[in-house]
């Protein structure tokens, strides 16, 4: 029996760390969703975002890398600019809040530092219903 309480307690916890690390920027259309968005040199974490349409999602970016870095979150189209946060120094945390596009698909965000973006500092916002 104190065996079973146990393996019960072990999972209770796993799930919770679970649930608290999982969710990125899921949630319900509208409502805020907050995570960290890590920027290295030439690399961002996660590179996958997904949100509901039209959701706000709080993002931290954090300037890990030793260059400075951007971030810029195109339409579908891959041209248009939905979004842009310049010139993000090394060491630094800056909060943006930004509004997931209304229509679902998938959106490219990017850093438009020269070479960055052929060197791999590419994401993907998808928007599901």
């Amino acid at each position: 029996m104190r065996r079973m309480l146990d393996l019960i307690a072990v999972w209770a916890i796993v799930g919770l760390l679970l649930g608290a690390c999982g969710g990125g920027a899921g949630g319900t259309g509208g409502g805020g969703a907050a995570l960290t968005v890590e920027m290295g040199d030439l690399y961002f974490k996660p590179n996958v975002l997904t949100a509901k349409p039209g959701q706000t999602l709080q993002i931290t970016l954090d300037n890990r890398g030793s260059l400075e870095h951007n971030f810029v979150l195109y339409d579908a189209d891959g041209k248009t600019v939905l979004f842009e946060k310049d010139a993000i120094q090394p060491g630094q945390k800056v909060n943006i809040s930004l509004k997931a596009p209304e229509k679902p698909g998938t959106y490219q965000y990017v850093c438009t530092v020269p070479g960055h973006k052929e060197g791999g500092m590419v994401g993907t916002l998808t928007v599901q219903p």
